[in-house]
């Protein structure tokens, strides 16, 4: 049995919330939904009530904790046995955390008593593995992969297994041959993508299931594997494997193509993709791409570094991600922080005092994330952790250091107007 804690944190539910004014106080013009239009008439690059946004879901050793989003200060949930690990950002519904551990199982944690509700071993595995993904929950459903390729949907009440689907071609469940990303969610099917096998020539695929029964509706070969996460809108797929491919979900045919030598999770806004990509030819920098999506052309474009592929996002016109200067360590960042104009690329921002590990996580005028506030004070130890910055400025507002060694899990914040994450949590799609 998983030990417990006490909770002082209540989440009262997800309330949307619509502002009705035209104006600020200080003459700003808001749209219909709040925000800025003309954000530089007011000294705002984007608009936002931070006193929205309620916690942080993070994760240090094995704890998941809660993070007050105004102060920083953090709450104990749950401690799990030793050497847990935990594949993030988790998910959130109704005041229950939903997290995947190493130990191939998804688990489910009350936020209001710190209490340990239930959790499900992928089929048979019950140890350390590779392949685990991050639970993705929606109409009262989660749904996760496991060790080998395995598939599960399971009631997000209970926990109860509802069904399965194997990856592997030969429907095993007990060789290591599959890993596959983070199932998406799309209308009434689920669309798994399948990484090469490790010990065969088997190529990438996509499986799409039937969302109630995870039966097989369709399977099809990826030119390459998924390069970062595929974004579904308006009956289209945004693919990144090697390139960038827009596919129509009817027929599954290639409406037009990217092409680059890697592209990472693209956002799409409007008439506009942003997307960060390793040029044709090239193998060492990246640039943040902005396309016009109707016309596939080139936009602006805005050299990012060394070749990490953050994810970016937009909010209203402006534009986040990092600039990566690279280290000396192999798997090992050194990104620094920017607000861009989505209209034409300028630079709103840059923080080159903080060198951070995620792509941004935006929620209500702040960007949330982990990294190192270089100038923060002398003590360098306490320069490290979870951070809060303003989204107006790339100010630090505070660092909580408990998370130095805490950055293995996506920080995913609750607020009174959402569930935000970086721009691939997308598991609620409709």
């Amino acid at each position: 049995m998983k030990n417990t804690f006490l909770s002082r944190t209540v989440f009262w539910g997800i309330v949307l919330v619509f502002v009705a004014s035209c104006t600020k106080d200080d003459g700003v013009e808001l749209n219909e939904n709040g925000e800025v239009i003309h954000p530089e008439k007011g000294g705002q690059i984007v608009s936002g009530d931070p006193e929205l946004n309620n916690f942080i879901i993070a994760a240090k050793d094995e704890t998941i904790y809660t993070v007050d989003a105004q102060t920083g200060e953090e709450t104990v949930i749950y401690a799990f046995p030793d050497l847990t690990d935990f594949v993030g950002p988790s998910d959130y519904n109704n005041g229950t955390i939903y997290v995947t551990s190493d130990d191939n199982s998804i688990n489910a944690l009350s936020v209001a008593d710190r209490r340990f509700l239930w959790d499900r071993y992928m089929l048979e595995f019950n140890f350390g593995s590779m392949g685990e993904t991050r639970p993705i929950c929606i109409d009262g459903v989660c749904y996760a992969s496991g060790g080998s390729g395995v598939v599960v949907a399971v009631d997000e009440a209970t926990g109860n297994l509802k069904w399965y689907y194997t990856t592997d071609p030969n429907g095993k469940l007990d060789y290591v041959l599959n890993v596959n990303k983070p199932p998406i969610v799309y209308g009434d099917k689920v669309y798994v993508f399948s990484n090469k096998g490790y010990y065969s020539n088997l190529p990438a695929y996509l499986h799409i299931l039937d969302k109630e029964t995870g039966g097989l509706i369709q399977k099809q070969k990826l030119p390459y594997e998924p390069s970062g996460v595929p974004v579904f809108m308006e009956n289209t797929m945004y693919l990144p494997a090697k390139n960038l491919y827009v596919i129509d979900l009817d027929t599954l045919n290639t409406l037009w193509m990217f092409e680059a030598n890697g592209v990472g999770t693209p956002f799409v806004s409007g008439d506009k993709l942003v997307v960060s990509a390793i040029p044709y030819g090239q193998s060492i920098g990246s640039v943040l791409y902005c396309l016009d999506k109707n016309t596939k052309s080139i936009l602006w474009e805005v050299e990012t570094g060394a070749n990490s592929l953050w994810a970016p996002l937009i909010v209203g016109n402006v534009v986040f991600s990092n600039y990566d200067k690279g280290t000396n360590f192999p798997s090992a960042t050194n990104a620094k922080p920017f607000a861009l104009d989505l209209r034409n690329g300028e630079e709103l921002w840059k923080n080159e005092d903080v060198s951070v590990d995620f792509s941004p996580v935006y929620a209500n005028g702040i960007l949330f994330t982990h990294g190192h506030d270089i100038l923060r004070n002398k003590n360098d130890e306490d320069s490290v952790g979870l951070l809060a910055m303003d989204a107006n400025t790339g100010e630090t507002l505070w660092l909580n250091p408990l998370f130095r060694f805490g950055s293995h899990i996506v920080p995913l914040v609750v607020a009174d107007n959402g569930v935000f994450g970086p721009s691939y949590y997308r598991g609620k799609q409709n």
